[in-house]
């Protein structure tokens, strides 16, 4: 009996351990996926606010339409997400952030060539505020 009981135990402790290795696994593909999207989304936007001067207090969303109509499939990916910009001194920081706001996911300056926060991967999780300056990280760029 106790062979029985050590038995069902281990096998639901692997099962567990499988689960939750397979669903983190799932998680980093999937956010990878949404960064290299992300870099192409932050350099359109970075290009807009950069040589096309969008209008002062221009909504997320409507300037993310705008650098986008040239190629609105690039804004796919992000359906299921919140997309927020911040613009200054024409250079832009863009942050993923779960739908209900509550998470920031991901944050990319468009002037910069690389990815440059992973914020699904931080605990305690970032709220959906940017921690990223346009002026510091685009400075020379």
């Amino acid at each position: 009996m106790r062979n029985l009981i050590y038995w069902t135990v281990t096998l639901a402790i692997l099962s567990f351990n499988i689960g939750c290795t397979h669903s983190i696994a799932s998680d980093s593909e999937k956010m990878l996926k949404l960064a290299a999207a992300l870099t192409k989304l932050s350099s359109a936007v970075e290009s807009t606010v950069n040589s096309d001067n969008p209008p002062l207090g221009i909504s997320d969303s409507d300037l993310l339409t705008l650098a986008t109509k040239h190629d609105p499939r690039i804004l796919e990916p992000f359906a299921d997400y919140t997309v927020r910009v911040l613009s200054q001194d024409h250079h832009a920081i863009l942050l993923v952030c779960t739908k209900d706001r509550k998470r920031g996911l991901l944050e990319d300056a468009g002037c910069s060539s690389k990815f440059d926060m992973h914020l699904w991967k931080e605990q305690p999780a970032n709220e959906c505020e940017f921690t990223l300056s346009p002026t510091v990280i685009c400075n020379g760029n």
